[in-house]
């Protein structure tokens, strides 16, 4: 069954391709969230998830940020989400994917080598 409360919308920014996303990331709706990102996968391409308007996200929806991310980096790119909800921040903190996203802070953990990394950027006026 799909989803109804599920939702994307694609726009470009300057350099970037914004995906705004809407509604519940979840099992039925991951492979969703995946077909919206991989159109615009490709070299040195930017992609940013708008994750202002999740209203529910669960741990099947790292696997695809991850994948994402990794598949980004190696050809130049980068992943990185705009504004996420409180139910996109309390889903990261709570399997410490976080860790992930230390560029927002401009440093890797100290126990992680530097390398590519997943960018939240909470600026009230959701610009990057």
């Amino acid at each position: 069954m799909v989803s109804l409360n599920f939702a994307t919308a694609v726009t470009t920014e300057e350099t970037a391709i914004v995906i705004h996303v809407r509604g519940e990331i979840d099992i039925a709706t991951c492979q969703r969230l995946r077909d919206a990102i991989e159109p615009h996968l490709g070299p040195g391409q930017t992609i940013v998830l708008d994750l202002s308007h999740v209203e529910f996200m669960d741990s099947s929806s790292l696997h695809i940020l991850i994948q994402a991310r990794e598949r980004l980096a190696r050809e130049g790119g980068s992943l990185a989400l705009r504004n996420p909800s409180t139910a996109a921040t309390r889903l990261l903190t709570v399997t410490r994917a976080e860790d992930l996203l230390e560029a927002a802070a401009g440093q890797p953990p100290p126990d992680r080598p530097a390398g590519p990394v997943l960018v939240v950027d909470q600026r009230p006026d959701g610009r990057l």
